[in-house]
């Protein structure tokens, strides 16, 4: 009896070691995404880029990479005084992965080219310091207990927050739909029914994260699935998420007029290719904005002029990750100076 259950336990060892071979070597499972694997909570935020780390490495997608330091509150960003200095105009930027700049270096992000392309004006002006507060995952709900908690501190004259379409099905999912594990990886709160033994094995086992995936998505999406398409439809199944959100940005004008600060709100769109029903976002943040007193302005039109003209090696998007390049960074940044040069509100 022993010898036989030592030989099934031998022969499930083996099965299991040749199908963990057999699935490494065909890349089936999901690759880790290690870009985002050095979290900290935080009694405020839902989690944040663990202070004064630095994370390099190739991404999962194998399309860039990366090079991510994060200063003493976990920004990607240089130190700023919290004191604002006196003849500076301050910019505190909030958002999510695409403006803390996943897949671009530090100084082609939307924001930090802003504030190069503002310092390099001609005449006399004070100096512009944007303060770089977009953190991967982020939605507006973590972005105001951001902006309530730490960024006001900074005595910003602007607040510029980027939005794009996935605000809103990160709405739908809640403020504890991404949780951060003690090994600094983010994960979803159905992860924790796994339990770390399960953890260990998605982190080092091809096989077992290949299964664990596939599970993980279908008890996601018992609970939460979005619907992308309704995202752009008025009264749609969105509709609450997109009403959650308003009132996300209400709050965070009534903190800027607290502070005697401008909010601006920026769409960016997520990749295409776009369509008529890709507008609804800008039209429904925009009349909102106009009525409630708060900047706004869309990048998707020159995104879509730019996207027209791109040369197939130099797109505005990774065509994997979904990220903005470069080049999709310098049509924002463009689309935002423009802005705000034009409505006067940079001295």
């Amino acid at each position: 009896m022993a010898f036989r259950a030592g030989a099934l336990g031998l022969g499930l060892a083996v099965a299991l070691g040749a199908a963990e071979l057999a699935v490494r070597a065909a890349g089936l499972a999901p690759a880790l995404k290690n870009q985002y694997g050095d979290n900290v909570a935080d009694p405020i935020l839902p989690f944040k880029p663990r202070p004064n780390s630095h994370l390099t490495g190739r991404n999962e997608t194998n399309e860039f990479d990366y090079d991510y330091r994060h200063n003493r509150l976990g920004l990607r960003d240089v130190e700023h005084a919290t004191s604002k200095p006196a003849g500076v105009f301050r910019i505190l930027g909030l958002g999510d992965s695409f403006t803390y700049g996943v897949g671009v270096r530090f100084e082609e992000t939307y924001l930090a080219r802003l504030e190069r392309m503002l310092n390099e004006r001609a005449g006399d002006h004070p100096r512009v310091e944007i303060i770089k507060g977009g953190i991967p995952r982020f939605f507006p709900q973590s972005e105001r207990l951001l902006l309530e908690h730490s960024g006001a501190a900074f005595q910003p004259d602007l607040i510029v927050v980027g939005f794009l379409p996935n605000d809103v099905a990160d709405t739908h999912q809640g403020i504890g739909a991404i949780r951060v594990d003690p090994s600094g990886f983010l994960k979803t709160r159905e992860a924790d029914e796994i339990g770390r033994l399960g953890l260990a094995l998605y982190c080092h086992s091809h096989l077992a994260r290949r299964l664990m995936r596939d599970w993980l998505a279908r008890r996601i999406r018992e609970k939460y699935s979005p619907q992308w398409a309704e995202i752009n439809k008025d009264n749609g199944f969105h509709e609450p998420d997109w009403q959650a959100v308003e009132r996300e940005y209400a709050t965070m004008a009534d903190i800027a007029t607290s502070i005697g600060a401008r909010l601006v709100i920026l769409h960016i769109p997520q990749m295409g290719p776009w369509d008529r029903t890709h507008d609804y976002p800008a039209r429904r943040l925009g009349a909102w904005a106009e009525k409630h007193g708060v900047g706004f302005v869309s990048a998707l039109p020159a995104i879509r002029r730019a996207a027209a003209t791109a040369p197939p090696d130099r797109p505005l998007y990774y065509r994997k990750d979904g990220h903005c390049t470069a080049k999709g960074h310098a049509v924002i940044a463009g689309v935002l100076r423009d802005y705000l040069e034009g409505q006067g509100w940079i001295p």
